[in-house]
């Protein structure tokens, strides 16, 4: 690698973690919203928010890639022709490509960074995060039960205790079961603790009485050193891990099992989000072919290129939206699976080909109009490889 493209190489680089990391803080910002409102109302610790919002990152930087190796490339090679700099190189007889072939190689670093994190970072991040997840719905002490407050999670039966550890220890415990008109008691206890199985949540007190009034108005006192309450009627516990298409392998994506689905568009969503996976990383080279093509190539425009710019970014967001339109499409109907590698590739071979096209002859000065006074092409009629 020449002094020269190593130079443009860094040049697209630095531009390209800042933007990564500005769009990855506002996705990140904006994800863990969702996920704020269940660590609230299941009063969890900030840890885990910052846990569980950590392993969304992976997919988060997946979507933004793409968008962010062409922004960067965008900056880039305007700043770059803003500053003269290309104008220099291109005049010294250095050709679009040789220009071109260090951003291609961070884009092509990029695409495999990027099938990484599709193929096997994503899946495992959010298997952890799914897991992370159903223990906070499970958590019974913070549904049931808030520390120094009394709660009724059903009819009829009231719940008490000063402190609520993380593990799920109570300690002075007050219970006033009602449920039964017939029955009603009043537990204490200086301990308690929640656990729960795969079909049934207890709560165990210890050291405690149980206050019952008999027949004839008179109250039965009965100590006790262990005692288990069953809470299952009172909410439902499922501790059923169930993945979503997100939670995936590639393999689990492209050839799912078929008992797990009662149809055939539950299989065909599953099959257009492993294509999607592998076809993805495809758009980090072939928008950064796009932004190289509209402003590494063509004339010196005095006046910025601004409208350039305007046209190539309108385009390059087209495309990727056009990318996860054609995801959906194949949801529904798999034979559009095809598409999504096409469109990329498809854009990628005719910014290939512009790049490589040979310039146009210049033209003797007393032929240029005055109309083009403030332009000019520096690319002479021949092979520019």
């Amino acid at each position: 690698m020449t002094l020269l493209q190593n130079y443009l190489r860094k040049q697209g680089f630095w531009p390209l973690i800042l933007t990564l990391s500005a769009l990855a803080m506002l996705a990140v910002l904006t994800q863990s919203l969702s996920t704020l409102d269940l660590i609230v109302e299941n009063r969890q610790s900030a840890a885990t928010f910052f846990y569980i919002t950590l392993l969304a990152i992976p997919q988060l930087i997946a979507i933004i890639l793409p968008l962010a190796v062409f922004m960067a490339i965008l900056y880039a090679i305007n700043r770059m022709n803003t500053d003269s700099e290309l104008i220099v190189a291109k005049a010294s007889g250095v050709s679009p490509w040789k220009i071109s072939t260090p951003l291609i190689r961070l884009a092509v670093l990029a695409a495999v960074a990027h099938l990484i994190i599709n193929i096997a970072v994503q899946p495992y991040a959010f298997r952890q995060m799914r897991s992370e997840l159903l223990k906070v719905k499970t958590d019974i002490a913070s549904q049931v039960i808030r520390a120094g407050e009394f709660n009724t999670p059903s009819p009829g039966l009231t719940l008490y205790s000063r402190t609520i550890s993380p593990a799920g220890e109570l300690t002075d415990v007050i219970i006033h079961d009602a449920r039964n008109p017939d029955k009603i008691q009043t537990y204490q206890s200086k301990k308690g603790q929640i656990s729960k199985s795969f079909t049934s949540a207890q709560l165990s007190l210890f050291d405690g009485t149980i206050q019952e009034v008999v027949a004839g108005g008179q109250l039965d006192l009965v100590l006790f050193e262990s005692y288990t309450i069953d809470l299952s009627d009172v909410i439902v516990v499922d501790t059923v891990l169930r993945l979503k298409k997100s939670d995936r392998y590639i393999h689990e994506l492209l050839y799912p099992n078929l008992r797990e689905f009662s149809s055939q568009a539950g299989q065909d969503s599953f099959i257009a989000e492993g294509h999607a996976r592998l076809a993805a990383p495809l758009y980090n080279v072939a928008l950064a072919l796009l932004a190289l093509a509209f402003l590494i190539r063509g004339e010196l425009v005095r006046t910025g290129y601004s409208r350039k710019i305007a046209i190539c970014a309108v385009l390059g967001f087209s495309f990727r939206l056009a990318g996860f339109a054609l995801e959906a499409a194949a949801e529904t109907d798999k034979s559009l699976n095809i598409f999504q590698y096409i469109l990329p590739l498809a854009l990628c071979l005719i910014c290939f080909l512009f790049l490589l096209k040979p310039g146009r002859s210049r033209k003797p000065k007393f032929m240029r109009s005055k109309k083009n006074l403030d332009t000019f092409d520096l690319y002479p009629q021949t092979s520019e490889v």
